[in-house]
């Protein structure tokens, strides 16, 4: 969250997944889940499941479980090492961010990681500080 405190842009809806939903979710992976994994989505992401990640957000009307899976996506998105890999996953994530961004918006503004440097972000900050932008920009 310390990317999010220092932004000098308009406020967003804050939202993170709920216990429902991760408990769903942890069943389907069978990962680990405990109360004190406050970033649980990030930790348990793996690049390898983002093909499985994809289809099982492509299957849910859940918004929550949306949320938690766009989370997971992101993460595995990020730790993909191969560039070819890496573009062509983002390319099918950011559809999907266009299409729900109302439940995304919260996601999307905490990777943006606006006013920090690009040096001191995520491999993926600076397409999704330029899917910001798109969006609203119209």
């Amino acid at each position: 969250m310390w990317c999010i405190k220092k932004m000098k842009i308009e406020e967003s809806k804050f939202r993170c997944g709920n216990g429902k939903a991760i408990k769903e979710l942890v069943a389907k992976y069978a990962y680990l889940y405990s109360d004190w994994m406050q970033d649980w989505p990030y930790d348990i992401a793996e690049s390898k499941e983002i093909e499985n990640y994809f289809q099982h957000y492509d299957e849910q009307i859940d918004e929550d479980k949306k949320f938690s899976l766009m989370e997971m996506l992101i993460q595995a998105l990020t730790d993909i090492e191969d560039k070819n890999d890496f573009d062509k996953n983002w390319k099918r994530l950011k559809s999907r961010i266009i299409k729900d961004f109302e439940i995304h918006e919260y996601t999307i503004l905490y990777w943006s990681c606006f006013g920090e440097n690009l040096s001191d972000c995520w491999k993926v900050t600076p397409y999704i500080r330029e899917l910001w932008k798109e969006i609203k920009n119209g």
